[in-house]
């Protein structure tokens, strides 16, 4: 048949149609080189974080390992009777227990391990600019005491949200989106955006950090919204996270629908 020569627009054509997100059932080739990402289509494999069967104890750390990637370390705050978030039809609910007090939240990177800078935290001045992202439904925002996401420093987990080191994040309190700072371990800084969050909607929050640390917040895409200056001190280690726990009314369902968090312009 003799050699067939394809010309180089032809050429051009073919990769640009070709679906490049390559499915690799778990396999985190795709996260290391652009950031994690999960859309919580289906429920997680759960282990305790020393290897062990999971339990519900408080403080109890454990691995949620879903199949697209994206793996959460996930920590009790107060005692839990479930052991995994429930499967929905739009995610997975994370509201846990329904009692007041209780909740969970999750770091992509634990202090306690070497992680992948550049991936699952991320140096200030180092790692260049980067973002987290999260899409999530409040069923009963009244519930929400606490509802937190953004970036803090590597650091152990605490069972106060504003006992850590330092801290750029959205908290969601009471149906009042606000925004939460804290700067080497001062008082927290709590800035009402003016936004509402209403019962059963679902909003994306996105945290953007500069290469020299300047934070600023999205909400679904671009809302307007109040904000405080904030920059992350140079070479502080940061990961994104969630933190959440129950009002006296309590929330009902919280169904995290996608996240995503990387470097920016890859």
């Amino acid at each position: 048949m003799g050699n067939r020569r394809i010309g180089q627009k032809r050429l051009q054509a073919v990769m640009e149609n070709l679906n490049r997100s390559i499915n690799m059932s778990g396999s985190s080739i795709n996260a290391r080189v652009s950031g994690c990402n999960g859309q919580f289509g289906a429920p997680p494999l759960v282990l305790d974080d020393a290897s062990t069967l999971a339990d519900g104890g408080d403080t109890d750390t454990v691995i949620h390992q879903y199949s697209d990637g994206l793996r959460l370390h996930v920590q009790n705050i107060n005692a839990q009777t479930l052991l995994i978030p429930a499967a929905s039809t739009s995610g997975m609910n994370y509201s846990y227990d329904q009692t007041d007090t209780d909740g969970v939240q999750w770091v992509t990177s634990m202090e306690t391990h070497k992680g992948y800078p550049g991936v699952d935290r991320f140096v200030v001045g180092t790692s260049g600019a980067f973002f987290c992202e999260m899409t999530f439904t409040i069923t009963d925002v009244s519930g929400t005491d606490d509802c937190a996401f953004g970036f803090r420093k590597v650091e152990a987990m605490q069972a106060l949200v504003d006992n850590y080191d330092e801290m750029a994040a959205f908290n969601c309190i009471s149906g009042d989106i606000k925004t939460e700072t804290i700067i080497n371990n001062a008082t927290t800084v709590t800035t009402d955006t003016t936004a509402n969050w209403a019962d059963g909607e679902s909003h994306t929050l996105r945290v953007d950090v500069s290469s020299t640390g300047v934070v600023t917040y999205t909400l679904d895409g671009g809302t307007a919204i109040t904000t405080v200056a904030y920059t992350f001190d140079d070479g502080e280690v940061v990961t994104p996270f969630w933190y959440f726990i129950h009002d006296a009314n309590l929330s009902e369902t919280l169904i995290l629908e996608s996240f995503s968090c990387g470097k920016k312009g890859l």
